[in-house]
């Protein structure tokens, strides 16, 4: 069994908060793709924590939830 690395925690750990905070204000993950400029497998891979979050994402991602980032 792989162990994560400290950074891929932290990525997960983005991708779940992106996640609950994008279910209490009601967004579908298409909305949250058309809001931040990715497709929706992009999103998807994103929120999983399946790929790699760079600002401009977590930026946009902020931006749509209401939040600093």
């Amino acid at each position: 069994m792989q162990t994560a690395t400290g950074l891929e925690f932290k990525i997960q750990e983005m991708a779940q908060r992106i996640k609950t905070l994008r279910e209490i204000i009601g967004l579908t993950t298409m909305d949250m793709a058309n809001k931040t400029g990715v497709t929706l497998q992009e999103y998807l891979d994103c929120e999983s924590g399946k790929s790699d979050l760079n600002f401009a994402f977590l930026y946009r991602c902020a931006l749509a939830l209401g939040v600093d980032v």
